[in-house]
């Protein structure tokens, strides 16, 4: 009898856990974030894009605060200010969508994006899709609440840093690369997606504010790029390549190299031409809540997590580089060293001198 009375309750402690409700997402909290961070001045238009089936949600709340905020909703690209990229799952943006976004936002003035794309920025190491998940929700969520302003304190003593000298990226797979970036543009996902911003933006991803934040990305000057790059795994087209090395001299792709399935790699960069061949970009992560987990293989939000390091093949004419052609490729180094000039910025993925930017915002 005590036997069948345990396992009863242990059943029913098994359905009750079951049956438990997934915590919602906080939508109002994260509507309050975007509105926050894009300052919208009374008057400003708004248009959303989305996907009719994923983050519904968030739109009530969401347009809500912005009416609050005096902006106002329009349904045409060529009378907005404020473009809403919102979350997809479904729906994917098509080319001649983002020819039409890019033309928008080259016009200038206080035309800016809000990128906030959820479930697509959980990618693997080779910067494919990777594994989505509730916990990753929660994960980004969180990092929506962190100290802005130190985090772009960060973002501007590592470009001080990056500026100084050679930059040396290393990881103990083998990729080793060197490269300078002089007086480039650095584009700062500082969370701040405000008309006043725009007013000092560069180049095109100025105008494209990521949230989550916390990333600092620069397009190299391409003649100085010389090394290794090395992927343990990566996808292709034509299948899945393991350690993949990619030789650049002075920019360009010089010799492909890797222990299985090299003719894929080889296939993939033809097919995506001279810029498949070209150095795009150094990216660093700074955002302190979206660091990858233990044995984890699903790189959180593009690699915006402090410490890691994302590197590209292809056009970086929206970075201020010199190479167009349409084809990127990127690719996740979560444990990688960068130093310049011999000094350290990250240590095997951890972020040398990291400040407190975990802190809530206020």
């Amino acid at each position: 009898m005590r036997e069948r009375f345990s396992l009863a309750v242990a059943l029913f402690a098994m359905a009750a856990a079951f049956a438990l409700p997934v915590n919602p997402l906080h939508y109002d909290h994260m509507a309050e974030r975007i509105v926050a961070a894009l300052k919208p001045a009374h008057g400003e238009r708004v248009m959303f894009g989305g996907d009719p089936e994923y983050f519904q949600d968030l739109m009530t709340p969401l347009r809500m605060r912005l009416r609050n905020a005096g902006a106002v909703e329009v349904q045409s690209l060529d009378q907005a200010d404020i473009y809403l990229w919102l979350p997809l799952r479904k729906r994917e943006i098509t080319p001649q969508e983002r020819v039409k976004l890019a033309a928008w936002l080259d016009r200038g003035g206080s035309h800016r994006e809000i990128h906030f794309h959820w479930a697509e920025g959980s990618v693997n190491a080779d910067g494919q899709a990777g594994e989505h998940s509730r916990a990753l929700d929660r994960m980004y969520q969180d990092a929506l609440d962190i100290d802005y302003a130190a985090l772009s304190a960060a973002q501007d003593r590592a470009i001080q840093l990056l500026r100084s000298g050679v930059i040396r990226v290393r990881t103990t797979e083998g990729t080793d690369i060197s490269f300078r970036v002089e007086d480039r543009p650095f584009n700062k996902q500082d969370g701040n997606a405000s008309a006043e911003r725009m007013r000092t933006a560069r180049v095109r991803v100025d105008r494209e504010i990521e949230l989550p934040a916390g990333v600092l990305r620069v397009a190299p000057i391409e003649a100085s790029v010389n090394g290794f790059i090395v992927i343990p795994k990566a996808r292709f087209p034509k299948g899945i390549a393991t350690n993949v090395m990619i030789e650049v001299r002075h920019g360009d792709v010089t010799g492909v190299t890797a222990d299985s399935n090299v003719e894929a790699v080889n296939s993939a960069l033809e097919a995506g031409g001279e810029a498949a061949h070209r150095f795009r970009e150094f990216a660093l992560g700074f955002n302190p809540k979206l660091r990858m987990k233990a044995n984890a293989t699903t790189l959180p939000y593009y690699g915006y997590g402090a410490g890691v390091v994302r590197m590209s093949l292809g056009d970086n004419a929206e970075l201020g580089g010199e190479v167009d052609g349409g084809f990127v490729r990127w690719f996740f180094f979560p444990d990688a060293t960068v130093e310049v000039n011999g000094r350290p910025l990250t240590d095997s993925g951890n972020l040398i001198h990291n400040d407190q930017t975990a802190k809530p915002a206020h």
